[in-house]
């Protein structure tokens, strides 16, 4: 089986494990009422300062900032002369982005019933694209830190891990997101980082 081939069925499996729990929350968990409680008391719970915050962190992950941290990631692996590998920063975005795309299709759930602060996406919920996307390119900037001192590399994959429980807080808090749907991002993120990893590993 060819490496395409692999990546293609990992992407596939992403999917259908994405519109199976899409689809049992939607349906037979009711949409998790429990979710909607936590995106009031949190927004209840914030302050002015708060809120220009969360939206700073929740802009951090649109499109175009994604775009950038993909390129320079891209930039510091040619740099290392890594070759094929420098492609790995935009394959896993892009598999990380048709995940998000084809179950948010397949799902269709409302976003919070919430005013949401920031831009206002055209797709459904569940899962969180941004989330996915931005988890994608920290699994590829986790592993350039294998190279640094040992005290480097835990201060530099402590604070990735740090920026991804902000960014899903932010999404939380915003209204673009329920917990739910950042989960399913964090994990369509990983899996999208590994299989770009291994797709295009020399």
């Amino acid at each position: 089986m060819t490496r395409a081939t692999r990546t293609a069925l990992g992407v596939a499996a992403l999917v259908a494990a994405n519109v199976v729990a899409g689809r049992l929350i939607t349906g037979p968990l009711r949409d998790l009422p429990a979710e909607h409680r936590l995106n009031h008391d949190l927004r209840s719970a914030g302050d002015p300062r708060t809120t220009r915050l969360a939206a700073a962190v929740s802009r951090s992950s649109d499109t175009s900032f994604a775009i950038g941290i993909g390129v320079a990631l891209t930039g510091a692996l040619l740099a290392r002369g890594r070759g094929r590998r420098a492609a790995v920063p935009g394959l896993a975005m892009a598999l990380a982005s048709a995940t998000h795309v084809t179950s948010s299709l397949a799902v269709g759930r409302p976003r919070p019933a919430l005013d949401r602060l920031g831009t206002v996406q055209p797709t459904s919920s569940f899962p969180s694209g941004h989330v996915g996307a931005m988890t994608a390119l920290a699994v590829v900037a986790g592993r350039l830190a294998a190279p640094l001192p040992p005290a480097a590399k835990v201060a530099v994959r402590a604070a990735l891990a740090g920026y991804l429980a902000a960014l899903g807080w932010s999404r939380l808090y915003t209204g673009q997101h329920y917990a739910s749907d950042v989960l399913a991002g964090y994990a369509n993120g990983l899996v999208a980082g590994l299989l770009a990893r291994r797709a295009l590993a020399e």
